[in-house]
């Protein structure tokens, strides 16, 4: 009985302290919950913050090989009509998406390149959800329910 609490605790803490994917998307651990403003989201490319299930930007993330990619940055995962770049935090006002995402798909994520691009004034915090219809333009079909925060 012993053996069997401590190798399901073990089990339970490897499991939760393997590496994230969100440390390999711009932004990744400042998602906004779409539900509690508050909040951040905690698995950006599934469809709620505890499933296993895909979101669209999860399953775009997938077919790009677990990298950011620029085709990644461009697309519209969610099809809200905002790039998923944008929706992360890629401030296009000096820059068009295009350039910004072409550049930050070619250097590895790392915090010297999300520092570079904070201190430039090129990323600042998420607009929204890259994998969760969550902007007002999202037609009805679209939009996520949301549960209790």
């Amino acid at each position: 009985m012993l053996i069997s609490i401590f190798l399901g605790t073990l089990l339970f803490t490897v499991a939760h302290f393997l590496p994230s994917y969100k440390n390999l998307i711009l932004n990744g651990n400042n998602v906004p919950d779409p539900c509690c403003p508050r909040r951040t989201w905690g698995r950006v490319g599934h469809s709620s913050p505890n499933s296993r299930d895909l979101n669209n930007f999860g399953r775009d993330f997938q077919r790009n090989g677990h990298k950011f990619t620029e085709e990644l940055c461009l697309a519209d995962s969610d099809r809200d009509g905002v790039p998923n770049g944008v929706e992360l935090g890629l401030n296009t006002t000096r820059h068009n998406i295009q350039t910004l995402c072409q550049f930050v798909a070619s250097y590895t994520f790392n915090a010297k390149l999300i520092n570079f691009l904070e201190r430039k004034s090129l990323l600042g915090r998420p607009i929204g959800h890259p994998g969760i219809c969550d902007q007002n333009s999202c037609p009805p079909n679209l939009r996520y329910r949301c549960g209790r925060c």
